[in-house]
């Protein structure tokens, strides 16, 4: 009985049946950003910078659902244009920065809505809470970089939640509820760093102005 055409067969086999492994990106911190919009008594929206501590992202551009995402914000970058109006939101009259000094995404699953934008589906660790958001976003482009020489994928991305529900509460007749987020993101594909735990939270929290 003939044998060898059944040996080729069972590798095809086996290959099929491989599990398919994403990618390993990390962020690039310096064309990483998070600008965020908040209203200003309804004259108009006030605008802010963040930038990342680090991140990673497990990518394979030909299966999405595989994707996973893992980033922490550090919010002492933020930046507001004036430096009275930056340490009021750092103090804990909102950010309460001594006490949480960095937010957290994680993803849950990552869905591919076309052949260019997907939602992430994730959880936000914000001022001591964890809540699900939903993340937007559109994949620019995936090739090397003519300066870096890096193989690098850029993103852009949108998501809003609900400050109040993050347990910031306070001068919401000033400054708005919702805040919605603008997200521009460059990865450069090699081994990420895994991302750090966020500290725990010392129980002592002065109630001043300063973040500081």
């Amino acid at each position: 009985m003939p044998t060898r055409p059944f040996l080729p067969l069972c590798l095809i086999a086996l290959a099929a049946a491989a599990p398919l492994h994403a990618e390993s990106w990390k962020l690039d911190p310096l064309h990483t950003q998070v600008r965020f919009g908040v209203d200003h008594l309804g004259f108009s929206r006030t605008m802010g910078l963040l930038s990342i501590a680090q991140g990673s992202l497990q990518f394979d551009p030909e299966h999405w659902d595989q994707a996973s995402l893992d980033v922490t914000i550090e919010l002492g970058s933020l930046w507001l244009g004036d430096a009275k109006w930056q340490d009021t939101v750092k103090s804990w009259q909102f950010l309460q920065l001594k006490k949480w000094p960095q937010a957290r995404y994680v993803s849950r699953s990552v869905e591919k809505t076309d052949a260019q934008n997907g939602v992430i589906h994730g959880d936000l660790t914000l001022h001591g809470k964890t809540l699900p958001v939903d993340v937007a976003f559109h994949l620019n482009k995936i090739g090397n970089d003519a300066y870096t020489f890096k193989h690098t994928a850029g993103f852009a991305a949108t998501a809003s939640f609900k400050r109040s529900a993050f347990g910031m509460n306070k001068l919401l007749s000033a400054v708005g509820d919702e805040i919605t987020l603008d997200i521009s993101v460059e990865a450069q594909r090699g081994t990420a760093t895994p991302t750090q735990a966020a500290p725990t939270p010392s129980d002592n929290e002065d109630h001043d102005d300063s973040a500081q």
